[in-house]
This record gives structure tokens, sequence and C-alpha cells, in this order.
């Protein structure tokens, strides 16, 4: 193999660095749009969710028993439903979504107190928080674990009122407050419970902690503990009973209807500098640098000719070296002294070449070489420029005169 033999060859060593480069751009967006990927193509609703942790028993329980529970996936389409909405955020769901749902519902219901209309209803909102965070069993369909449980300040942020905690007690019995009625859950050993200044309480638990509470005098309810509604609650007999009359309870103009949100599963998730860069409004500008690149990377791919290599300081051969002394002459400023000599230099080499008597004086020499033949011009009249030259120009002429007259006597 020589010296200069490439170890790939062109097309391939391109093919890499674009598969190279796919592929690597595949891993951050997947990296980055990981979560959203995992809700859209791995884990379903949490009302269509058949695992403890999910709602779908009560989704069904809903339809069975003639009150809809149909899963509604556009946010707009949700806020215009009058019924009752359970919202079901999951642990990464982004509090502005939940907020946003809300105030929406809240906007049609105010607009529809307005018109006064006997069809018009009340747009209740139920909010269940998560509370577990769970991890799906291998080989396993439907079927998870528990691995911890949601932080306190997790919890809390999702609920669209200001100044509210959550935190967990043993429970000791439910009890409705004044002016509501709730049939009796099988409620577990540990219950998360919800205050703050804007929530009213209307399900407590036996230490007077709210489980279920109003923010403000809005219609919009928040369940703290989802263990009362989720799949693993509604085994029980009981508890689908007392599911049944809570949302009853909470929409008296729908009594047992309820429609099911699926637009925060399928929102966009926790905030990273990924989405950022390829989401509007910074998606054309990650673009425009994208393209760049790939043209920059055809501009060095496809360059014009051979790579210039730098010169060399001192170039090699006879005619680098002539040209050099040539340059250093012109740069001293004694390219017209080197006339005369020049002149001599070839005067001195005819006397040997034609063997002519050494004895000859100049003068004696320029006349025997005037003689020699018919010349273009006399050769003293040429040893005569050579020597009176005043610019480069002429002194260039003469030596090419002198050269023709070397080349007619040969």
């Amino acid at each position: 193999m020589s010296a200069t033999t490439e170890p790939f060859a062109r097309r391939t060593a391109i093919v890499l660095v674009v598969v190279g480069t796919l592929l690597a751009l595949a891993a951050i967006l997947l990296n980055g749009f990981s979560d959203v990927l995992s809700r859209r193509l791995g884990s379903l609703p949490a009302a269509d969710e058949k695992h403890g942790a999910g709602y779908y028993a009560l989704r069904q329980l809903v339809d069975r028993t003639g009150g809809g529970g149909s899963l509604v996936v556009d946010p707009e389409d949700l806020a215009a439903m009058p019924e009752l909405a359970v919202l079901t955020p999951a642990i990464d769901t982004q509090p502005e979504q939940v907020a946003k749902l809300v105030q929406a519902r809240e906007a049609h219901a105010a607009a529809a107190e307005e018109e006064d209309t006997e069809e018009s209803g009340d747009f209740p909102t139920l909010i269940v928080l998560p509370k577990w965070r769970v991890s799906a069993l291998p080989l396993q369909p439907n079927r998870v674990q528990r691995v911890g449980l949601l932080s306190s300040e997790k919890a809390a942020a999702l609920i669209p009122a200001k100044e509210v905690e959550t935190d967990y007690a043993v429970a000791q019995g439910l009890r409705s407050a004044p002016g509501w009625k709730f049939r009796p859950f099988l409620a577990p050993r540990y219950l998360r419970a919800v205050s703050g200044k804007t929530l009213v309480p209307i399900l407590r638990d036996g230490d007077g902690a709210a489980v279920l509470a109003r923010i403000g005098r809005t219609n919009t309810y928040v369940l703290s503990d989802p263990d009362l509604l989720n799949n693993a609650a509604l085994k029980h007999p009981q508890n689908a009973q007392a599911a049944i009359a809570l949302l009853a309870a909470l929409d008296p103009k729908y009594p047992g209807a309820a429609v099911f949100d699926a637009s925060l599963h399928y929102g966009p998730g926790d905030r990273n500098l990924v989405k950022l860069l390829f989401t509007p409004p910074f998606l054309a500008a990650t673009l425009a640098m994208i393209a760049a690149a790939v043209l920059a990377g055809l501009a060095t791919a496809a360059r014009f000719g051979p790579v210039l290599r730098e010169r060399r300081a001192v170039a090699l051969g006879k005619a680098a070296l002539i040209d050099n002394i040539a340059a250093l002459t012109r740069l001293s400023g004694r390219t017209l002294s080197a006339g005369p000599r020049y002149a001599d230099i070839a005067r001195e080499g005819l006397v040997r070449s034609l063997d002519l008597p050494r004895d000859l004086d100049e003068a004696g020499v320029l006349a025997r070489l005037d003689r020699l033949g018919d010349r273009p011009a006399a050769y003293s009249q040429i040893d005569h420029r050579l020597r009176t030259a005043r610019t480069e120009a002429e002194l260039v002429a003469a030596a090419r005169q002198l050269h023709a007259w070397k080349e007619a006597l040969a």
C-alpha cells in the first residue's frame, strides 16, 4: 500500500458521516421528546389504563350507569361540555396545562350563566391528583408496581389555587361537610389530604383534613387521594357505589354523568432545551442552522481541485536557484552591473570554444568574432549593448541577441 492510499473510499466516508449525523440527531430528539413519545406510543390515558392506578373501571362504571363516560382529547371540546369533567393529571403534567383547562371551563360557565338557559350546566371540574410513582412490570400487560409516593409539593403544584399544600394522614373514616352527602368509602390506611386558604373542604378524614375540596366559589373540585376512585379502589362494590354518588353530588344538573380528559396525557410534558430548539418559534432557526451546517459540509467535501499546500521557502532545482539569484540581484539594485560581467564571461567562453589565440587582446577578439560569417548583428555591437545597458529591459534584449548569435554560430 502506498503512502497516499486512503483507508476508506470517498463514498464510504460520506455514507459513514451522513449516517452517524442522522443517528446522533435521532438520539438527541428521542432523548428530548422521550416523555411525549412514551405517552403517545406507550402508556394510555389514565382513564383507559386497566392497572391499579388507572381509572378505566370508573369510566366503564359511568358509561354503564348511563353517564356517558366519553374520553375527550381536544381541550377545546372538553371546555365546552357542561357536564362534570374529570381531570387525571400525571406526575409529569405541567401545572399550567391544568390551570388552562380549568380557566377555559370557568369561562364557559360564566358565559352560560349570563345566557341563563335551562339547558346550560355548571361546567363542574374534578381534579384527581396523582399519588403514586409506578413502573410497568415486564411481560405483564396492565400490571404495574408502586415505586414511591409523589412529593406533596409536586401534587400541590397541580392545584390551580394559591397557598395550598398536601400531606399524608392516617384515615379514620371520611365525613361529609355540612350541605353535602356522600356514600361511605372503604378508604386506604393512609390518605393524602389537602389544605389552603382558598379551599373549602367538602369531604374530610377523621382529623378534619380535606380529602375532597372546592376551590373558592367556583365549580372546580380537588380530590387529593386517587385511591378512592382508581381501579384498585373500585374492585370493592361499596367504593363503586360511593364513586357514582360522589360524581352525582358534584353535578346535580347532570347526576352521574361525566367526561374524562385525555388532553393532559397528550400534552407537551416537561420542558427542556431540545424541545425548545425543535418546536416553534425556534424551529425555523434550528432548521436554518442545520441547513447551513449541511451546506458547509458539502462545500468542504466537494472542494475545487486538490488541496493547496504551503510552498517551500526555498524551492529546489536549477530553475529555482536562478530565480532566487535574479530576485536577490533585483532587490539589491545591481541588475545592470551584471551586463559587463556577462559580456566578459561570454567572450571568454567563445575564445575557448573557437580555439582563438590566447594572446589576442579584447579588440582583437572582438574583431575576430565579427568576421565569423553572416550574423544578425556584429558581435562587437552586442558586446557594447551588454556593457552600456541602462535599463533591465535593454539588458535582457542584449542577452537575447547574444543567445541568437550563438545559435546562429552553432
